[in-house]
C-alpha cells in the first residue's frame, strides 16, 4: 500500500459513510459502557459536571455520560456523524436531550475556552494527520477547552502490542457485503485499506468501494512530552477498559488520565 494513496483528508470521506458505521458497530454499547465506567469510577465527578467528547462519532459515549448526570457536548468533524447523533436526540437519546448537545468541530480547533471539567477522546480517535505537529494541536485545543484542573481521558492503541500482533488482512461478511481489510505498519503509522464488495441489483458486476485509514503511532513517552507542552500532566495510565496497569509489551490499550495545570 503506497503512502501516497491516503494523502489528503481521507477521514472526511470515510467518516461520512454508512459503511463506516456498519464496519465499526461491533464497538458496541458494552465496550462504551466499560470505558465510561472506568472514567467515572476513577474520577468521581459530581453530577452536572461538563464533559467534552472529542471525535464523538454518532454519540454513543456522549449518551452514556449524559445518562450519568453530566452535561455533555459531543464534537466531530463529520457532518454526517453529527447528523446521525442529532437524529438520535429525538429517538433513543431523547431522555437525555436536555443534557446533550452535538457540534461540528475540528478537534485541532475546538474553539471553547476553560469550560469543561472533563474531556475524553476514545477508541483511538487520534493520529489522523501525517504531521506530528497537527496531531499534537489536538492536545493543545483540548487543554484550552478544559477548566484549570480539568481532566483528560485519552484512549489509544498500544503501539508495541500492535507492532507485534498486527493482522495483515482479514475477510468478513457484514450486512451481506464482503469486507476485506489490509493492514501494514510503516513510517510510524498503521495504514489500512478497506474494500467493501456488494452486489449491484441493476447489473451483473459487483460494486467495490475502497476506503483508507491511517493512524500515527506514539509511545507513552512521546505522549508525556506532548501533554506537558500542552499544559497537561499525566496522572495515571491503564492497559485496558477494566483498569489494569499499563504494560507497554502486553497491554491491549494505552489509556491515559491527564490533568490540566491550574
Amino acid at each position: 500500500m503506497a503512502k501516497r494513496s491516503i494523502e489528503g483528508n481521507w477521514f472526511k470521506k470515510w467518516f461520512s459513510t454508512a459503511d463506516y458505521l456498519e464496519l465499526y458497530k461491533h464497538r458496541n454499547s458494552t465496550d462504551a459502557s466499560k470505558i465510561a465506567g472506568l472514567i467515572t469510577r476513577t474520577l468521581k465527578l459530581p453530577r452536572g459536571s461538563r464533559v467534552l467528547d472529542v471525535a464523538c462519532g454518532n454519540g454513543r459515549h456522549s449518551l452514556i455520560f449524559a445518562s450519568k448526570g453530566f452535561n455533555v457536548l459531543g464534537i466531530d468533524l463529520s457532518a454526517f456523524l453529527i447528523g446521525e447523533a442529532r437524529k438520535k436526540l429525538v429517538t433513543e437519546y431523547r431522555k437525555q436531550k436536555e443534557h446533550l448537545k452535538f457540534e461540528i468541530r475540528d478537534m485541532r480547533n475546538i474553539d471553547h475556552r476553560n469550560e469543561f471539567d472533563l474531556a475524553v477522546n476514545l477508541f483511538s480517535s487520534f493520529g489522523y494527520f501525517e504531521k506530528d505537529s497537527e496531531n499534537f494541536k489536538v492536545f493543545k485545543s483540548i487543554s484550552a477547552a478544559l477548566k484549570p484542573g480539568g481532566y483528560f481521558f485519552f484512549d489509544f492503541l498500544n503501539e508495541n502490542a500492535l507492532r507485534k500482533n498486527i493482522v495483515p488482512s482479514d475477510v468478513s461478511i457484514r450486512n451481506r457485503n464482503a469486507v476485506i481489510q489490509v493492514r501494514e505498519i510503516k513510517n510510524n503509522a498503521v495504514y489500512k485499506s478497506i474494500y467493501i464488495i456488494r452486489n449491484d441489483p441493476k447489473g451483473t458486476k459487483p460494486i467495490v468501494n475502497k476506503f483508507h485509514e491511517m493512524i500515527k503511532l506514539y509511545s507513552l513517552e512521546e505522549f508525556t512530552k506532548a501533554f506537558a507542552k500542552s499544559g497537561m500532566e499525566i496522572i495515571r495510565s491503564f492497559g485496558d477498559y477494566t483498569g489494569r496497569r499499563f504494560n507497554k509489551n502486553t497491554s491491549e490499550r494505552l489509556i491515559i488520565l491527564a490533568r490540566k495545570r491550574k
